[in-house]
């Protein structure tokens, strides 16, 4: 089954005073990293963007080759071979080959853009639903700088096997609704519900239209909840920096210290060793 991959770039961070898109992880955009992450199970990535972020976001796309050549070496996107370039304890399934996606941006759809209102990620899922050419897009936020290939997989691999409208986890925290599987059946309910002033992306679902990922597979499938972390406020900033120094189970401190690719691949694959 083929994907379209929604990255949520939207957002003016207002809250602490700086864009969160334009965090870095060693020296790698977030966003960047996200649509590296996107490649390996979408064959396109819209990257959802307000007239704000668009100049950014541009300037970030034409540097992927760039950042591509520093996160990827041709074990890591070869299907079945060592993920962490020489660790043989570490490996991805066969099948899983990274492909560089078709990468656009898409500017939030005006007929959604009530003035002087603010409606939220619910906008760049309706945007990209829109402009997706596969039916099945998996919808992940820019500022979750620590989701894994385990999730990413999960979400895709669900959607295969139940064919469901929508994918999603459902947790201790509550609804993780920026970080799965949503399909274009859904547009039509997402433009009525932006027309009636209803903005929670929750408010669209209809339990028979989803597949519920609950806690208890979650960890059977070795997923932590670092996954789910997200950059809200500067005290996130700061967790992030912590989080990035130290590591998180299943990513040892000193793999952290081998240089950019060799941390951004520790956070993303981990738990592939257990």
């Amino acid at each position: 089954m083929d994907f379209t991959g929604i990255l949520l770039a939207g957002g003016k961070s207002t809250r602490f005073g700086i864009n969160k898109i334009k965090i870095e992880f060693e020296g790698i955009p977030l966003l960047a990293g996200q649509i590296i992450k996107m490649g390996f199970f979408c064959n396109e990535v819209l990257v959802s963007s307000s007239d704000e972020n668009y100049r950014y976001i541009s300037q970030v796309l034409e540097g992927m080759e760039k950042y591509q050549e520093m996160l990827l070496t041709s074990k890591f996107i070869k299907a079945g071979t060592d993920l962490l370039s020489g660790n043989n304890e570490s490996s991805i399934p066969s099948g899983s080959n990274w492909k560089k996606p078709v990468i656009r941006i898409v500017i939030d759809d005006e007929e959604i853009r009530p003035k002087g209102k603010r409606i939220g990620p619910l906008a760049g899922i309706y945007s990209g639903l829109k402009e997706a050419k596969n039916k099945n897009c998996l919808v992940l936020a820019s500022d979750m700088p620590f989701v894994s290939y385990r999730v990413l997989r999960l979400l895709t691999r669900i959607s295969e096997e139940t064919g469901k409208d929508a994918v999603l986890i459902r947790n201790r925290r509550g609804i993780e609704a920026l970080c799965g599987i949503y399909s274009k059946q859904y547009i039509k309910q997402i433009r009525t519900c932006i027309k009636n002033e209803i903005y929670k992306i929750i408010e669209i679902l209809g339990d028979d239209e989803v597949e519920w990922i609950d806690s208890r597979k979650l960890k059977e499938e070795k997923i932590d909840i670092y996954n789910f972390f997200n950059i809200n406020t500067s005290g996130d900033i700061e967790n992030f920096d912590l989080i990035c120094k130290k590591g998180v189970p299943g990513v040892a401190p000193e793999r952290l210290n081998k240089g950019q690719r060799d941390a951004w691949k520790a956070f993303f694959i981990r738990g592939m060793d257990r």
